[in-house]
């Protein structure tokens, strides 16, 4: 590709600042992300599987990529490809022919490991199936389409940044088709991904608000699909004989996909670390309340020491073997008050003693909602709701 022969009318402009500010911030908040999803992976659930692996090595492609965007703005990226010298527009197109591997690359690694994060979660063969056939397609495609790229001049591969070298390269119409694969593909695994957590979780037992929630942020992908069909509508920017200045738009779009389609793949991850905080939040709190007078009778009571010490055997949450936490189970209608408490901790007791042999475990379980105090609701600490027959919303939760 040669560069144009005659000035355009804007002149020698430079828009090479925006550029690098929009890659320092792209690559800043990929490697946040990806680090907080480490932190809250080896501190709290204390499990790292390959989906965090392969979100690592899409951050690798991402620092790659930008470096490479950095190298491509010394050789004259954001400016007319008229004002550049042959060197460096030379230059420019090497870098540029990399960057688009690496681009192929850190994308599909970011979809895989969004696959194999919705595979700790499902346990029938109805949901795995779909996707361990996700992750061949996206790894092939990868593979395919970037052979075709490596491979789009013969019989020097350099001919595809360096005119003056013999051989034949494919035309822009081809190269522009390349690219509209890739993006395709990406486009289409981007909302069947999205779409996946509804499937996997319309039929758990769990309040619709909190359905939602979990659906939207293991959703995130229908951003990233979006940012991928506004790229896709520029693809004609990439093929042009000025791409240092008339691609520019095009690869705003295409950064931004890569930097929310890491997000989106780290943002469910969190889940833990944000209860956490929320539970740490709350144990301040209740601990500055507690070292206040007590007014109310009610309240003043302390819990037996038996539901303090005895180990039931249950699955009960720190947060409700706290002595401030247990406290307002007294006065709590819907749960019976305390005395309801370990009642049903007994009986939990009783059934996980009888049920090991049939192999299931059964829930505790309070009628009335603790997190609300509204009586008349079921909640369930074990949670009887079920994914594939086996797994409740809170063994779901911890592989998260």
């Amino acid at each position: 590709m040669e560069k144009p022969t005659t000035p355009p009318a804007i002149g020698d402009a430079d828009r090479s600042g925006g550029l690098l500010a929009t890659s320092i911030l792209a690559l800043s908040t990929v490697l946040i992300f990806i680090a907080l999803r480490f932190v809250t992976r080896i501190w709290l659930v204390k499990r790292v599987g390959w989906d965090d692996w392969c979100i690592v090595f899409a951050g690798f492609g991402h620092i790659i990529g930008m470096g490479l965007i950095t190298v491509q703005i010394k050789y004259g990226f954001g400016r007319p490809a008229y004002y550049l010298t042959e060197h460096q527009f030379q230059e420019f197109m090497k870098y540029s022919y990399g960057e688009w591997l690496q681009t192929f690359a850190t994308l599909t690694f970011t979809k895989i490991s969004i696959c194999l994060f919705l595979l700790r979660i499902t346990v029938t063969k109805a949901f795995i199936r779909p996707l361990y056939a996700a992750i061949f397609v996206l790894a092939v495609s990868n593979v395919v389409l970037s052979l075709v790229w490596i491979l789009q001049c013969r019989p020097h591969l350099d001919k595809a940044w360096n005119s003056k070298m013999p051989g034949k390269c494919f035309s822009k119409g081809q190269l522009e088709r390349i690219i509209i694969s890739q993006a395709i593909i990406s486009i289409i695994s981007d909302f069947f991904l999205s779409a996946f957590p509804i499937l996997i979780l319309r039929k758990v037992q769990i309040s619709f608000r909190s359905k939602v929630g979990l659906c939207l942020l293991m959703g995130l992908g229908v951003i990233t699909g979006s940012l991928s069909l506004v790229r896709t509508a520029l693809n004609y920017q990439n093929v042009t004989n000025d791409p240092t200045w008339l691609s520019i738009p095009n690869w705003y779009w295409r950064t931004w996909e890569v930097l929310f389609g890491v997000v989106a793949a780290c943002i469910p991850t969190l889940r833990p670390l944000y209860k956490w905080l929320v539970q740490e939040y709350t144990r301040l709190t209740s601990a500055s309340k507690s070292s206040k007078p007590i007014t109310n009778h009610r309240s003043s009571s302390k819990p037996s020491k038996a539901f303090q010490n005895k180990a039931y055997g249950a699955k009960l949450d720190e947060s409700v073997t706290r002595e401030e936490d247990i406290l307002p189970l007294q006065n709590f209608e819907g749960a019976g008050g305390l005395g309801n408490v370990e009642r049903e901790v007994k009986q939990h007791s009783q059934e996980m003693k009888t049920g090991e042999s049939q192999g299931f475990k059964p829930g505790l379980h309070l009628h009335g909602d603790l997190s609300t105090n509204r009586p008349g609701h079921f909640k369930r600490w074990d949670s009887e709701a079920r994914i594939g027959g086996e797994y409740g919303v809170e063994e779901v939760e911890d592989r998260i």
